[in-house]
């Protein structure tokens, strides 16, 4: 099952006060980034679109994309939040205690938390 870091928890949350859903419905989306040249792609959700995977943990949300669900069940999510406020995404397998960076992610939304 698809897990978070509690780092990870704390960052989506940040993340979901900044989308009209608050920490109510918002969050973080997971698709597809083929088309940006990635594995994953991820944003900020104000609340799940049509068919999302909806997970929640900590009060943390995150919507798969139904393309992408089965694909990362066996994956962590981690983040991490450089000096300028930059948010990090990584994805590790379960099997760790710590996320293995198996794709790292950028966020693009320039997110300062």
């Amino acid at each position: 099952m698809f897990t978070l870091t509690d780092d990870a928890c704390i960052v989506v949350k940040a993340i979901a006060d900044t989308t009209p859903g608050g920490r109510e419905t918002g969050g973080i989306r997971i698709y597809d980034g083929s088309e940006r040249g990635t594995d994953f792609a991820l944003e900020p959700a104000a609340g799940p679109e049509d068919g999302d995977v909806i997970l929640e943990q900590s009060g943390a949300h995150i919507y798969l994309a139904p393309d992408v669900a089965d694909d990362l069940s066996e994956f962590v999510l981690a983040a991490s939040v450089d000096p300028d406020g930059v948010v990090d995404f990584s994805f590790g397998t379960a099997e760790k205690s710590a996320p293995q960076g198996m794709t790292g992610v950028r966020s693009t939304g320039g997110h300062a938390h």
